[in-house]
């Protein structure tokens, strides 16, 4: 797991009050993982996380980068590559790979919740159309696949729930030590 999904995977855990599993090898997956499920009990709401972030805003990505993204991460589908043997040549698709992934921690994989984590979406003003436009396609509710900023909404409502705690967790004493930075400069 690398910092920033230790990041959003503490967000889960502190902000949303949600149970984690992180980097869980989807099976029979060709070198493919989940970066992070997460398990809220009250409500009772299941997340597949994935987390894609770059903080140069040029290389942030558009809605409709995000909605190739999600075809690979969330459904299966492998990417455009030439060549014979690629997963794209043979049109394989990992779909019941990732469902029987979701299964086998006990969660139902049609009340998962798909979310992506970025720094940013660059045309955000078209984000929800095509969003809409996309969950109806795909036949999955419209609250069931988000997109989270992780400047905009992910480290703020982190710090914000952060205390002086002397955390053992890298990530989180980082953030902690950083807050109260930002505290008692102003």
């Amino acid at each position: 797991m690398n910092t920033v999904e230790k990041i959003v995977e503490s967000y889960y855990r502190l902000c949303r009050k949600c149970f984690t599993i992180s980097d869980l090898k989807v099976l029979k997956g060709n070198n493919r993982q989940l970066d992070l499920l997460a398990i809220s009990i009250k409500p009772k709401k299941c997340y597949h996380v994935e987390v894609s972030v770059t903080h140069r805003k040029n290389w942030c990505p558009t809605p409709e980068i995000l909605i190739e993204n999600f075809e690979k991460k969330f459904f299966g589908v492998p990417p455009v590559r030439d060549g014979a043997k690629t997963d794209f040549s043979t049109g394989k698709n990992y779909k019941t790979s990732i469902d029987n992934t979701y299964s086998s921690v006990g969660i139902n994989p049609d009340t998962i919740r798909r979310v992506w984590v970025c720094w940013i979406v660059n045309g955000a003003e078209r984000l929800q159309p095509i969003l809409k436009d996309y969950c109806t396609k795909k036949g999955i509710r419209r609250s069931h696949l988000e997109v989270l900023s992780l400047r905009d909404e992910i480290i703020p409502e982190l710090l914000n729930t952060v205390s002086t705690t002397n955390y053992d967790d890298d990530i989180l004493r980082t953030l902690s030590l950083l807050e109260q930075h930002r505290k008692q400069r102003e």
